[in-house]
Order: C-alpha cells, then structure tokens, then sequence
C-alpha cells in the first residue's frame, strides 16, 4: 500500500504533464459547461457539426453548441467535481500546468484503483488469492494504463464498467455451473453494457461483444439476451433520439467516425467539412482498411498492451485445458470480446497508435493478465521450478519476473520524468503542439462570445475557455462560416495556429496534406524565422501576428505557435514568448 500510495502521488503530482489528448480536452471543458448550468454545450465547434444544425434549421449560438459528438457519461461525472473545484477554473498566464488538469487525472486514477479492485475479486473467484494479488500489481506497473489515465481518456471510467460486466459474467458461470438462474448477472452485465456505450463510443461494440458471451453462457438464454443487450440498447436509443432532435441526425457528429470507415477520407478531414457534402463510400474501401488495421494492430500488440507479459500471454492460454469449465469458458469469452472490438478498431483505426482515442486494447489488460498468470504458474511447475520446500521463489517467481518485465517501459521512463518534473515543477507540458500557459493568453486579448479559429480547438475551449472552432477544409468554408458567425452579430477574433498543422510525414504533404489549403498561413511563423513574411501580399484579413512559441534553429528562431488577428489587440511588453526549445522539447520527446 505504501508503495501504491508512492507511485500514486509520483503519476499525478510529480511527472504530471497536463491532459494529452483531444478528446480528454474537450470532455473536460463540456463538464465545465455542464457545472455552470449550461446543459451538453461545448465550446469546441467542429464544422460537420455546426453545418448538420443549421441544415437542421436550428441556428445555435456560434460561440457554443450542443454537444453531439462526445459520449454524455464522463462529463457527467467530472460535472460536479468541477463544481466543487469553481475557484480554480481561471487558469494563470505563464503557468502551463492546470489545476482541472489534475481534478480529472484523479478521477480517472481513482477509477483505474476501483477497476483493479473489481479485477482482484474475479481473478480471486476464478483462481486464487496468489494470481489475483500478482494480476493487480502488473496492472498497476504498467506504464500505458498510467499514461492513459493521466490523458484525459475516458479509457479508465470504462475499464471499471468493464471489470464489473466481466465480474458479473464470472459469477454467472458459476450460477450456471449450480445449475441456478443467472439472470441477475445478466442485468448487471447489460447495466454495465449501457454504461460503458454512453463512455466511450467503442463501449458500444465492448457491449455487443458482452451481449454474444451472456447469450452463449448464461441461462436462461432469453433472458440473457433481453438483459444484457437490451438495457445497453435503450441507452444508446435515448442518446440518439436526443441527438436528432438537436441536429436532425440520430448519429449526429459521429456520423464522420462511421463514413471514415467506409470512405477514403479520415475522421479529422471530414469533420472538419462545413459544405455538408457526403463523401464517396465503398465496401472495398471498408474491407482494405480492415485488413490493413488489423495487420498494423496486431503488429504493434506489444505497445498497445503496454508490454504487459502476463496480457499478451492470455492468447496463449487459450491453448490450455483449465480445470474448471467456468473459467475456460471465462477465457474463451473474453477472447470474443476481444474479437468483436478488434474488428471495431480495424475499421476506424488507431492513427494516434496507444493513445488513440479509440484504443480499447487497454480494458483488457487486467483480465487478460489473470490468465497470463495462471498460465505461467502451469508451467513453472511442469519446469519443476514449484516444488513443496523451496519458499517464496518457487512459489511466486514465475509471476514475478513476468511482473518485472511487464514494469520495464514504467521504471525506463520514470527516471527521466521524475527528473525533468522536478526541474520544470509548472512549466513541464505536453509540447508539441500544447503549451497551456501561451493558449491561456488569447483569453485576454478576446471577448468571451468571440470565436478562435485553431488547429486545436479543444485546448483552446479548455484552457483559454474561449470558443474554439477547428479550421475548415478550405478558405471558401471558412468565408460562409465567418459570414454565419456575422449574422449573428458575433465575431472571429483570429488564428491560433501551433506545430499541430506543421506536422508532416511527407515534404509533399505540405501542399497536399489535410491543412494544404491553409499553407501560408500555417507556415508563416516558420519563415518568419528566416526574414521572410509569406503573407506580405496576402489579403486575408487576419495578417496581424503575435509569437507566441519559438524554436532556436542555428543562427535563426523559428515561431512554433502565432496568433493572427485582423488587430493588434495586445501589448508586446505584456506578452513574452515561451522558448520552446530547451525543456519544452524535452517533454515533447517524453510525450511522444
């Protein structure tokens, strides 16, 4: 416990970052929304969605709009916690680590300690005292569960539901095993089910697969089904039929996630899409990106386990005769749930790898690891490494070397963050593309009802709580978005632009990537660095330009991060710009 509570404390307060992911943001700033009494309002518009209301006929403010892309339950939770934690909403300029920032890191730490208490009670049932203890303590060593829960994801609010469902699920193979009714573990596992589809979208296929292993296992089967698959259906049937009141499209902004699956475009490119134009859409499209996932995720199963040994064991104990029907059965159905999602990521994909908001490989690392362990105790003593005087070696040395390797990647990155952490104590942030003590200086430079065009909306809304609208596909959509805006007697303050567009795998990219029509503009700040303004010419209205991070490159300085306003709305003197390029690069070579 003591070594828990130190690894606690170390995660959250001492190699702390800030929130790293876009969804983990713009969650985050909804159940600020929510905690001031607004309702599921988000101040990060995403075009697709602002263009399905207004061909809806609704004509929503353009600095906030109804949320109907983020699944409602972790907003929910964070709702009142924020409410609790008001005082600290303002964020301070020159600071890059937010107070909320850690709120939410806690909440999910604590459902990630929930998760693992859940996990110790069914491996307890399924096997022993010894490989629960042991299942944990991989879990609770493994760097990527940490760093997903530090990220603002969902993720570890799932893994709980998750680890309940599965808890239930383990209790009613022992019901069935008696030859009793298990249909109060049906309405668990579909209560979980619904919990988990209004967590993360991904819980959606989490509870398919839930449904097919209770109608497989359980009895009675009828029950079963209406249950376990029912209850996570109404739930989903609720949300849908809010959102088509609201937009006019019961899918609402995650229609561009299902048409990325089945069209040659991504997510990110389509919702950034204000002309409400629908995409070409094949089914050889879906099959190519399926196989092509599949081999990538199945390749990259090392990191997307977090090089959890005893997790990836699992797919190997499958191959073993367990003793117990129950937790052969247990085994063989969470591989089916595995399955079913696996082929839920292939189809969207996993561009951010690990920590894609879409990976769910992570829920399954606690449970898979029970097996892994149960596993390697098998063949510890086939070894004849178990024998009856040999201590606490022959006993549990299996479990822990295989608990030491799965601890590698943590203890190898530990060092340096600890390190840099307490050099940086305020300073240490996620860069690139967030340095949150530069975006929270456009706060002041803006009128709260104006709207910021960026090329990351969600740290915008969260950190400079200003509405931040994602950059559209091209000049001719943002024209009919700024004369929308106009209409409504509101306005655009101007550009926050940050090495978030600059990346590029390709030099071709730049012309032809997602930001290609947005070049000049973009690159500014690069070639500023080298005496050379490419908008000198331009006549785009937003030409004023504020440095707001810059990068040493030889006997040059490179800007990373500008604000373009249509005014000069600052004071220089007020506002210095963050060099980038000692300790915030470091961090940035940590995040990646």
């Amino acid at each position: 416990m003591v070594a828990l509570l130190a690894l606690v404390l170390t995660q959250v307060f001492l190699t702390f970052r800030g929130l790293s992911t876009p969804l983990g943001m713009e969650q985050a700033q909804e159940a600020r929304e929510l905690a001031r009494g607004h309702g599921f309002q988000t101040r990060v518009i995403q075009p697709y969605a602002w263009r399905q209301m207004l061909d809806h006929g609704k004509a929503p403010a353009p600095d906030a709009i109804p949320d109907t892309l983020d699944p409602p339950l972790q907003p929910l939770v964070l709702a009142p916690v924020f409410k609790v934690f008001q005082s600290f909403w303002p964020m301070s300029v020159g600071r890059n680590l937010y107070f909320m920032d850690r709120v939410v890191a806690c909440v999910a730490v604590f459902f990630f300690l929930a998760a693992c208490g859940v996990t110790w009670s069914t491996a307890r049932r399924l096997f022993d005292d010894k490989i629960a203890g042991w299942t944990v303590a991989a879990a609770l060593i493994n760097g990527l569960l940490w760093d997903v829960a530090r990220s603002g994801l969902p993720q570890m609010m799932a893994l709980f539901f998750f680890s309940i469902a599965l808890w239930a699920f383990a209790h009613g193979l022992e019901r069935v095993k008696e030859e009793h009714s298990a249909t109060m573990d049906a309405l668990l596992m579909g209560i979980m089910g619904a919990c988990l589809a209004l967590t993360h979208w991904m819980g959606v296929w989490l509870a398919l697969g839930l449904t097919a292993v209770a109608v497989w296992h359980l009895r009675p089967r009828i029950l079963a089904v209406l249950l376990a698959g029912g209850l996570p259906l109404l739930a989903i049937a609720g949300w849908a039929a809010r959102n088509y009141l609201v937009c006019g499209d019961a899918l609402g902004a995650v229609r561009p996630m299902v048409l990325s699956a089945i069209s040659p475009f991504t997510e990110s490119w389509l919702l950034r899409d204000f002309s409400g134009d629908s995409p070409p859409a094949s089914a050889a499209t879906l099959g190519r990106k399926i196989l092509f996932n599949v081999a990538g995720q199945l390749h990259d199963c090392w990191q997307h386990f977090g090089g959890g040994m005893a997790a990836l064991l699992f797919f190997v104990a499958l191959l073993h005769p367990f003793k117990r029907p129950e937790v052969r059965s247990f085994a063989r159905g969470l591989a089916v749930i595995w399955l079913v999602v696996l082929l839920a990521m292939a189809a969207v994909g996993l561009p951010e790898h690990e920590l894609d908001a879409n990976q769910v490989h992570v829920l399954f690392i606690p449970a898979m690891s029970m097996f892994g362990m149960a596993f390697l105790m098998v063949l510890w003593a086939r070894m004849g490494m178990k024998t009856p005087h040999d201590g606490w070696w022959s006993d549990h040395g299996a479990l822990a070397l295989a608990t030491a390797f799965s601890a590698v990647p943590l203890v190898a990155a530990l060092f340096l963050e600890v390190s840099a952490g307490l050099t940086s104590k305020g300073q240490f942030a996620h860069w690139p593309p967030y340095l949150p003590g530069q975006i929270t200086s456009i706060a002041p430079l803006t009128e709260d009802h104006e709207l910021v065009m960026s090329d990351v909306p969600w740290a915008v809304a969260w950190y400079a709580d200003r509405p931040g609208v994602w950059i559209p596909q091209d000049k001719s959509q943002f024209s009919e978005m700024r004369k929308k805006v106009e209409e409504r007697h509101g306005g655009i303050a101007g550009f926050l632009l940050t090495p978030e567009s600059l990346r590029v795998e390709r030099p071709s990219d730049v012309f032809g990537g997602d930001y290609r029509e947005w070049t000049s503009e973009i690159f500014r700040g690069v070639a500023f660095g080298f005496g050379v303004d490419i908008m000198a010419h331009s006549d785009f209205p937003y030409r004023e330009f504020l440095p707001l991070a810059r990068q040493p490159s030889g006997s040059h300085i490179v800007v990373e991060m500008v604000f373009l306003s249509d005014k000069k709305r600052w004071e220089t003197s007020l506002l210095p710009v963050a060099d980038s390029g000692s300790r915030n690069s470091a961090s940035g070579r940590l995040s990646r």
